[in-house]
């Protein structure tokens, strides 16, 4: 699949996926032939802890662009989620076909942002340029990777819930929930954008 990248800082990317080519079967029933039985190779160097956040923070301090678009942290939001609780809202109520097809992971998403290990005003600031880039593009439905909290401090997921707060306050957000479990599960969102 081609994608156009958009980078923020050297930190966040914009991935705006365009369509994929059309694959006929006959080119699939090649690849499967050629392909044959596959066997996974074993891989017993893997790590399962994640570095700690600091070292992270220390060489990502401020230095932010100025986005144009200020999240709004003044309204209140739900109560605090743990890191495999799912989020959701919807500005037209959760019975809405549209937001029921997004709950299903219907929509294909045109963009995808990922704030994984960052600070809280890090994420604000790739947030508020990654929603003006989608209004310039007029992306409808995206995705964004928030992570599940488990590299920061108390394991608790500070990012998955300014986010649940910060969307809810945006005025370009019509619904988002939580991914299917193949595009991340509760460790990122699917968010639907209003129309210009």
């Amino acid at each position: 699949m081609d994608k156009i990248v958009f980078k923020c800082k050297r930190i966040a990317k914009l991935i705006i996926m365009k369509k994929p080519s059309k694959i006929s079967d006959e080119d699939k029933k090649r690849f499967r032939d050629a392909v044959g039985n596959v066997k996974p190779i074993k891989n017993d160097n893997i790590i399962s802890e994640r570095p700690q956040s600091s070292i992270y923070q220390k060489k990502h301090k401020a230095n932010y662009l100025d986005p144009g678009y200020e999240i709004n942290e003044n309204l209140a939001t739900e109560k605090l989620v743990g890191g495999e609780e799912e989020i959701k809202f919807c500005s037209a109520g959760e019975n809405d076909k549209k937001f029921k097809r997004l709950r299903q992971g219907k929509y294909k998403f045109e963009g995808k942002l990922d704030l994984h290990g960052m600070l809280v005003e890090e994420a604000k600031q790739q947030l508020a340029i990654f929603l003006k880039e989608c209004k310039i593009r007029s992306l409808s439905c995206v995705l964004i990777i928030h992570g599940k909290g488990y590299g920061s401090k108390n394991n608790a997921p500070v990012i998955k819930n300014k986010l649940n707060q910060w969307l809810r306050n945006n005025s370009m957000v019509w619904g988002f929930c939580s991914a299917r479990p193949s595009d991340g599960g509760t460790g990122a969102i699917y968010v639907y954008l209003k129309s210009n």
